[in-house]
């Protein structure tokens, strides 16, 4: 089998005026995660200059995010939480195509015509994340794959790992005891060699729409 091909991604942080060319995903998402960044990969250093010295702009919005997209890992699950569409929280979650995959857990009647998971009247948005991750992680091992992704930092930090404030979880029992359960499974899922990673909400394959880019 032949060496892999190398790939360059530019990287442009405009609070900072911060640029770079790094040789791995992760080190792009480790150099602009937080940030407003812009970024792109190239099968060149040199290409991944010149996109820089022009001024790191997006030619295409669209097609710049999908060209992102496509360097995120291939056997992920994605997950995200919504209430753009109106009707109330709503789970997506994907593979890194996008294509729904909440319906193989979920119960049926929960799952809508756009294959995300409708939450009961009040949930909120971060129940929503922690629900996705939930489902994520369920997913995940049920297909055999290792990489769970979402762009919510509590859930992924806190809550996924059975931190909780203490006062929130006496407010909102559900909250408290799905927390519990979405622990428990991140440990199975972790000691079988799972993982859960960050991924930018503008390039979430699962987000509904809602973030800006």
């Amino acid at each position: 089998m032949g060496k892999k091909k190398p790939k360059y991604y530019a990287y442009f942080l405009p609070e900072s005026r911060t640029r770079g060319i790094v040789e791995s995903w992760d080190d792009c998402l480790a150099a602009t995660s937080g940030s407003s960044a812009r970024y792109r990969g190239f099968d060149s250093r040199g290409a991944a200059l010149e996109w820089l010295d022009a001024g790191a702009v997006y030619e295409d919005r669209k097609a710049a995010k999908t060209l992102a997209q496509a360097d995120l890992p291939e056997d992920a699950v994605f997950f995200d939480s919504g209430t753009g569409r109106g009707q109330g929280t709503e789970v997506n979650v994907t593979d890194r195509d996008g294509t729904p995959l909440a319906f193989m857990v979920a119960p049926s009647n929960r799952v809508t015509t756009f294959g995300t998971v409708l939450l009961s009247e009040g949930r909120t948005n971060n129940y929503g994340e922690l629900m996705g991750c939930y489902l994520a992680i369920k997913v995940a091992m049920k297909t055999g794959r290792r990489l769970v992704m979402g762009d919510s930092a509590l859930v992924l930090e806190y809550w996924s790992r059975g931190r909780v404030n203490r006062e929130a979880a006496g407010k909102d029992p559900d909250l408290a005891k799905l927390v519990k359960a979405t622990a428990e499974l991140r440990g199975s899922f972790e000691a079988a060699g799972g993982r859960l990673e960050h991924v930018p909400g503008g390039i979430n394959p699962a987000d509904l729409g809602f973030h800006r880019d």
